[in-house]
């Protein structure tokens, strides 16, 4: 299992806490960051919360199984030797057996209401949530797994792929949108952001 998903760790609230109290997260950002910039704070967080999900992406491709949790069941864990050293940490071990259709609970019970917080209490677009994610899940499926079939089943997040084959994008891999990782003091923008071509992030409402 190449995600390390967390264990009977000391918890400071869970991913419904933190989004529906948004302070608590930008608070987190400014003091292990610096970072002042609410959206800014939102997207890295969520970039870290994409990697999370890219775990649960490959049980349900490897297994066919899916955590039967929501947001308030994902509690939030300071880890060390990071910038900002965040985990998850599910609060109960509940799976259940699956079809394709598993890809889709995902989406619907662990990243859409996520998004839908972030997009109402951190002003964050949810197309940079998605593609947060969908950079990850690429990874996953184009490294990890080595198939990459399931992608097809990310409803609404093939539009990342820019009319290219996974392993193609993944290769050239570049984001239609910024995550906002320049706003972190010190740091510039990512190599594969369109800024570096763009005066403009593409950050139109989906």
């Amino acid at each position: 299992m190449p995600f390390k998903f967390m264990k009977n760790e000391p918890a400071s609230g869970t991913v419904y806490d933190w989004l529906s109290h948004i302070d608590t997260l930008t608070a987190s950002a400014k003091a292990h960051l610096k970072v002042t910039s609410i959206p800014a704070a939102a997207s890295l967080w969520m970039r870290r919360y994409g990697l999370f999900i890219a775990g649960h992406l490959y049980m349900f491709s490897k297994y066919r199984r899916v955590w039967n949790g929501t947001p308030d069941q994902i509690e939030m864990v300071a880890g060390s030797g990071e910038p900002w050293p965040l985990f998850f940490q599910l609060k109960h071990e509940e799976w259940e057996e699956c079809d394709d259709g598993g890809a889709g609970l995902i989406l619907d019970r662990l990243v859409n209401p996520v998004i839908e917080l972030l997009a109402k209490n951190a002003k964050l677009s949810p197309i940079i949530s998605r593609e947060n994610l969908f950079g990850y899940a690429l990874w996953m499926y184009v490294n990890v797994l080595e198939d990459a079939d399931d992608l097809r089943l990310l409803k609404g997040y093939e539009r990342f792929l820019q009319k290219k084959k996974p392993a193609e994008a993944m290769e050239n891999f570049s984001r239609q949108t910024c995550c906002l990782y320049k706003e972190v003091p010190g740091c510039s923008k990512c190599p594969y952001c369109p800024l570096l071509k763009e005066k403009q992030c593409v950050i139109s409402q989906s």
